[in-house]
């Protein structure tokens, strides 16, 4: 009990492995994004212009390529920003 009231108890576990998980998830799909693994952004910007163009509209911003692999881009640096600030939280103990 006196350990816990020294207050020199360190981070709960649980909120240095939900950075963790968050982290490792925004990091797989960002760089799955970024780097258009399968060709899944380039097949959702094409549907997104086929899409607009049936109704007359012009050339969206996201209906771009680049615009989902700069998504996936920032995605991946939050990611390694939250496994950063889980590392920094691990050992604070």
């Amino acid at each position: 009990m006196q350990h816990l009231a020294a207050g020199t108890h360190g981070p709960s576990p649980v909120i240095i492995a939900l950075f963790t998980l968050g982290g490792l998830a925004a990091v797989w799909f960002g760089g799955s994004w970024a780097f258009n693994v399968r060709g899944i952004a380039v097949q959702r910007a094409r549907n997104i212009r086929d899409r607009h163009q049936l109704g007359g509209g012009s050339a969206l911003m996201w209906a771009q390529p680049w615009y989902h692999r700069m998504l996936g881009a920032f995605m991946t640096v939050a990611g390694l920003v939250l496994l950063t600030a889980a590392y920094a939280l691990w050992h604070l103990n």
